[in-house]
């Protein structure tokens, strides 16, 4: 075996070699610099026209550079991904605000008497001030100078026993109140039979008798001037005025 061949198998034992230590090289890796080193051993073994093994090692390793040099992976390098962005969960909607079923300004909870009529003021604890009018049973009839209440008047009087009923610790002046027809104290005396029918009404639908107080007020405090026909329907009425609370 020639120095050549001596050599060209030790660059090919070599290159073998390394490629099979390495799991990662790519063949070109290992081909291109084999085959420059022979090429390169070549060249110089041809051009002295002998076999001196000095210059055909250095040809080879020249080849071997030139021929890793020119197989060498040229591509760019992946470009960096951007990081995901951090998924954001959206916040949880706001509790609901509390609820004030009768829109007296105080919540449920704190409401002592949740079925305050709308438009009465009430104090801290949500129930009626004294002095607000509960409601105006305004329409409440009666027979012509008399105080029997007539049957259509019995809805407006069942919504008195309602709020009452949602309104427990709440006591009441009942004023019974007339227009101007009349003398004053036929009309006193009529307000004062038509109130007390009206007690008699709450009463009768459960209402405690201690929680109200029938007063008749006569034509003295008149919503509406006595002037029309329909001015004198405002006062003739009948109040629920709070007392106690």
């Amino acid at each position: 075996m020639t120095k050549l061949s001596r050599l060209a198998t030790l660059l090919i034992l070599g290159a073998l070699a390394s490629g099979c230590a390495d799991q990662n090289v790519k063949p070109t890796t290992v081909i291109c610099p084999l085959l420059g080193s022979v090429l390169g051993a070549g060249v110089v073994a041809g051009g002295l026209g002998g076999d001196d093994a000095g210059p055909m090692a250095a040809g080879a390793v020249i080849g071997a550079g030139l021929g890793y040099f020119l197989c060498q992976d040229r591509t760019e390098p992946p470009k960096p991904q951007p990081a995901p962005k951090p998924v954001v969960k959206p916040a949880p909607p706001p509790p609901p605000p509390p609820k004030d079923s009768d829109g007296d300004g105080v919540i449920d909870p704190n409401d002592e008497c949740p079925g305050t009529p709308a438009g009465v003021k009430v104090n801290a604890k949500g129930c009626p001030e004294v002095g607000e009018t509960l409601m105006r049973l305004e329409g409440v009839n009666f027979d012509t100078n008399k105080a029997t209440i007539k049957p259509e008047s019995a809805t407006i009087l069942d919504g008195a026993v309602k709020a009452l009923n949602e309104n427990p610790s709440v006591h009441v002046r009942v004023e019974g109140h007339t227009d101007s027809r009349g003398s004053d104290a036929y009309n006193q005396k009529l307000s004062q039979r038509r109130a007390e029918a009206v007690v008699e009404y709450l009463v009768g639908k459960g209402i405690s008798a201690g929680r109200l107080a029938g007063i008749g007020y006569g034509e003295s405090a008149p919503v509406a001037p006595n002037d029309t026909p329909e001015n004198m329907y405002k006062n003739r009425r009948v109040d629920l005025v709070v007392t106690k609370n």
